[in-house]
C-alpha cells in the first residue's frame, strides 16, 4: 500500500485484516491519515506485542469494529480537519463500541481534551489524550494500565549484553539534508539489533537497564563503524560527516585518538565525525568537553548539541565550546508550520546557530509543510522520515550517488520544495 492509496485498512503486516478468532495479543486499531506515521506507530505497537490494524480512514470504522472487535482504538485528531475525528467518535457510538479510545494528535493538549469530552459525552471509554510524537514509554504505560495482552515478541535474553556478545548489533544511517542546496550533506548513526528470530529491534527494546560497560562498548562499536564507513566515503570522493550520539562519559572514557589512528593511519585521511551530546549533559560538563575537543578536532571530530531546547539552555555552551551544529529538538520542529510558539522557538534557535557560526539542524521532520516552513526560517539542515529512515550504509551511498547524478544534484524525495 502506498501513500496515495485509497482509504483502506491493512493488517499488522500490510495484508488483509486478520480473521476473527482466537489470538494471543490484544487487538488495536490505529486511525491516522498520515501514512508515514501510521506505519511507524503500527511498528511501535507491534514492538510491545500488540496485534494491530492500521486505517488511513474511518470511513468503514463501524464495519471493521463489528467484524474484529478491537480492545483499543488509537484515533488521530487532525486540527486541520477535526470533523473526521468527530465522525469516527460518532461511528463508535452508533456501533456501541465497548473498548477504549486513545485520542492523540499534533496540537495543543487543550484541544485534544475538548474532543475527548465529545467522546465521553457519547458514552465511550476515553483515555487521557496524548500529544504526538508518542514514544515507546507512553505506549508501554497504556499497555500496563489497561492490562492489554501482549505477545512475547522479544524474549528477555535479547539484552544489549547478549546482542554485543552474539554480534547482533548493527548500525543504520539516517540522511541529513541541506534545504538550500538540496543535497544529502551528512548522516546520523543509529544502533539496532538484528535478531535472527525477531528481526530488527529498536533501541527502546534493548537499551533500558543496560550496564555502563555495555553502553561504552556500544559507543566504541558505533565510532568504529562510522570511521570505517567514513573512510569508504572518502575513498569514493564523497564528503559526508557522520554523526554519533555519545554521552560525555563515553567521550571521556573511550580511547578515541587511538581508535582514529588505528583505523585511518594518518590524520589527513580522517573522515569527518560529529559527536552529538545531549544538551543537559553538555551544560554540566562544559570544561571537560572543551579540553577534550582541543585534542579531537585534530582528527576532524567536532561537537554538536543534541535535543537543544529540551533542557535549560545556557549561553555558556556557545561561549566556551566550538560547536559544529545545534540540533533543534523534535518537540519544537513538529507542527512548527501551524504552531506560532514552535515556529518562534525554531526561528530563535536558527538565528542563534547563525550568530555563533554553527549549523542549525531540525530533527524529527515528518511533513513537507514543516520542512518548507523551516526553509523559510533559514534552517540549514533537516532530518526526518520524509527524507529517509535509518538505512544501511550501502543504501545511503546509493542515495547519495543518485542525488549527485540528478541535474539538481539532489534526490527526488524532496522535490516538493520550490
Amino acid at each position: 500500500m502506498s501513500a496515495t492509496s485509497t482509504p483502506a485498512e491493512t493488517s499488522p503486516h500490510g495484508g488483509e485484516p486478520p480473521a476473527r478468532g482466537p489470538r494471543r495479543a490484544s487487538l488495536c486499531f490505529v486511525i491516522d491519515p498520515d501514512f508515514g506515521f501510521l506505519q511507524a506507530f503500527g511498528q511501535l505497537l507491534r514492538g510491545v506485542g500488540l496485534d494491530t490494524v492500521e486505517l488511513v480512514s474511518s470511513a468503514r470504522l463501524a464495519e471493521s469494529v463489528a467484524a474484529q472487535d478491537p480492545e483499543i482504538i488509537f484515533l488521530d485528531l487532525n486540527p486541520g480537519n477535526p470533523h473526521d475525528c468527530v465522525r469516527a467518535l460518532m461511528a463508535l457510538k452508533d456501533c456501541r463500541f465497548s473498548g477504549r479510545v486513545q485520542l492523540f494528535g499534533r496540537c495543543e493538549l487543550a484541544l485534544l481534551e475538548s474532543f475527548r469530552r465529545i467522546g465521553t459525552d457519547a458514552s465511550l471509554a476515553m483515555l487521557p489524550a496524548l500529544q504526538k510524537p508518542i514514544d515507546f514509554v507512553a505506549v508501554r504505560k497504556i499497555v500496563l494500565e489497561q492490562k492489554l495482552s501482549c505477545q512475547d515478541v522479544a524474549p528477555q535474553e535479547v539484552s544489549l549484553k547478549t546482542a554485543l556478545a552474539r554480534d547482533y548489533v548493527v548500525f543504520r544511517y539516517q540522511p541529513k539534508v541541506d534545504l538550500k542546496r538540496r543535497q544529502v550533506v551528512g548522516a546520523e548513526a543509529f544502533a539496532r539489533i538484528a535478531h535472527p528470530r525477531h528481526g530488527i529491534l529498536l533501541p527502546a527494546r534493548f537499551l533500558a537497564g543496560a550496564a555502563e560497560e555495555d553502553l561504552i562498548e556500544l559507543a566504541e562499536r558505533a565510532l568504529l563503524n562510522a570511521i570505517d564507513f567514513g573512510m569508504r566515503l572518502v575513498k569514493d570522493g564523497i564528503s559526508l560527516p557522520l554523526a554519533i550520539n555519545l554521552g560525555v562519559d563515553s567521550i571521556m572514557k573511550l580511547p578515541i585518538v587511538e581508535l582514529m589512528q588505528q583505523r585511518t593511519g594518518t590524520q589527513g585521511d580522517s573522515p569527518a565525525i560529529i559527536f552529538d551530546v545531549p544538551e543537559a549533559q553538555a551544560i554540566n560538563r562544559i570544561t571537560v568537553l572543551r579540553d577534550r575537543f582541543k585534542e579531537l578536532e585534530k582528527f576532524r571530530i567536532s561537537l554538536a548539541i543534541d535535543n537543544f531546547g529540551r533542557g535549560n539552555s545556557s549561553f555558556s555552551l556557545f561561549r566556551y565550546l566550538q560547536l559544529s551544529e545545534i540540533k533543534i529538538d523534535a518537540s519544537f520542529v513538529q507542527g512548527c508550520v501551524s504552531n506560532p510558539g514552535n515556529s518562534n522557538v525554531c526561528k530563535s534557535m536558527i538565528q542563534l546557530a547563525g550568530n555563533f557560526s554553527c549549523k542549525s539542524v531540525a530533527v524529527g521532520v515528518e511533513t513537507g509543510e514543516d520542512a518548507q516552513h523551516l526553509a523559510t526560517l533559514g534552517c540549514d539542515v533537516v532530518q526526518g522520515h520524509i527524507f529517509g529512515r535509518p538505512m544501511t550504509d550501502r543504501q545511503l551511498m546509493t542515495m547519495v550517488e543518485a542525488g549527485r547524478a540528478q541535474s539538481r544534484n539532489f534526490v527526488g524525495s524532496i522535490a516538493w520544495i520550490n
